[in-house]
């Protein structure tokens, strides 16, 4: 009987078995970063490292999704080593698996970006089991989420208007936070909402978790250190616009590694953090 970790040349095992060991002893810093996220489980899925396939040695691989994963250095852009990944991504094809591709600067610069799209590959393919059995998302504040997430949300009546946040933690329906309402943006909101997250997963040293948004806007404006809203500054928004500018400077002093995905509000259902006012 075969398993689904048998994937290696048998003639070829104990050469590339030597070089895959000396690969992890040895990562590139791009290797390292991402293999700090797989190796937890944080988007959900198992993966190996430096796993063999026929005569290859993948980056990470989840083997029951057959994704391959691979994490490319500056001499991947030479000629003759472009023609030989697309050779070596054509054989790993033929063997049934997908290959997703990623420079060390896209892993370094955007981890968030990287693991989303990795996220959103593998979802396509085997959908989180709590989701299975369900045509939606768990409830507001219901629980039952599979996955060590928190979500996040803003209401906000009028643009601008009075706006609110808050975050519930997916497992346990637990609200986490609620702040507002204050006069502000919906985007703002989002926005605050999710350094707010970050901020607080810091301070607890929590680092087993992912941040659920479905705010695109927002999760550029945090990727990019800064709020680009247009909201006038008024003796009403001073307030809001204070804690934009504390948010953009807490982004721009400290470093996070924990993914920010986007919630699929088509598949799902309106993320539990919603307020309900649609």
């Amino acid at each position: 009987m075969a398993y689904i970790y048998e994937t290696a040349d048998c003639a070829n095992y104990d050469i590339l078995r030597a070089f895959a060991d000396l690969h992890k002893k040895e990562p590139t810093e791009a290797e390292r970063i991402l293999w700090d996220y797989l190796k937890s489980q944080q988007l959900g899925y198992k993966f190996r490292r430096q796993h063999i396939i026929n005569d290859f040695i993948v980056d990470f691989v989840n083997l029951k999704a057959k994704v391959v994963i691979e994490v490319d250095g500056q001499y991947h852009l030479k000629e003759d080593q472009i023609v030989k990944d697309k050779d070596r991504t054509e054989e790993l094809q033929k063997a049934g698996f997908a290959v997703m591709r990623f420079t060390n600067d896209e892993v370094i610069d955007n981890t968030a970006t990287v693991l989303n799209q990795i996220k959103e590959s593998l979802m396509e393919i085997i959908p989180p089991a709590k989701n299975r059995s369900m045509s939606a998302a768990p409830p507001p504040f219901g629980g039952g989420w599979e996955e060590a997430a928190w979500a996040v949300d803003a209401g906000c009546s009028g643009n601008p208007g009075p706006m609110e946040y808050q975050c519930v933690d997916l497992q346990t329906g637990a609200k986490i936070f609620h702040f507002g309402p204050v006069k502000g943006t919906n985007n703002i909101g989002e926005f605050l909402a999710i350094v707010h997250a970050l901020a607080l997963m810091e301070k607890q040293g929590i680092e087993d978790k992912v941040i659920y948004s479905d705010s695109v806007n927002a999760q550029i404006w945090v990727q990019k250190q800064q709020c680009k809203t247009k909201l006038e500054r008024t003796p009403e928004t001073e307030k809001t616009l204070e804690l934009v500018r504390r948010a953009e400077l807490w982004l721009r002093t400290h470093s996070f590694r924990v993914p920010i995905l986007k919630w699929e509000t088509k598949k799902w259902g309106e993320i539990p953090a919603d307020f309900g006012r649609k």
